[in-house]
């Protein structure tokens, strides 16, 4: 998920969904639920990792801003989801 996140926003300069994340890893063959997708972005946001915040009423804005270093804590947290 942390890589993911650094490709599809460009490692933080393009903000993208919650539905364009879910899309993306439906398309890739991973089999996730949004229900799981937000677990895990909690996670990723209380490390300072990401940033999430209401983009409409329905979807969240993600924001990148992962820190060096913290790729092996994010690849735990994703672990522990599956």
């Amino acid at each position: 998920m942390y890589e993911t996140l650094r490709e599809m926003t460009s490692d933080g300069k393009v903000p993208v969904t919650d539905e364009e994340v879910l899309s993306y890893l439906i398309k890739n063959g991973y089999s996730i639920s949004l229900a799981d997708l937000t677990k895990i972005l909690l996670k990723l946001e209380i490390m300072g990792l990401v940033r999430v915040s209401s983009s409409t009423k329905e979807d969240r804005q993600i924001e990148f801003v992962g820190r060096h270093g913290n790729a092996e804590e994010a690849k735990s947290v994703e672990e522990q989801q599956t």
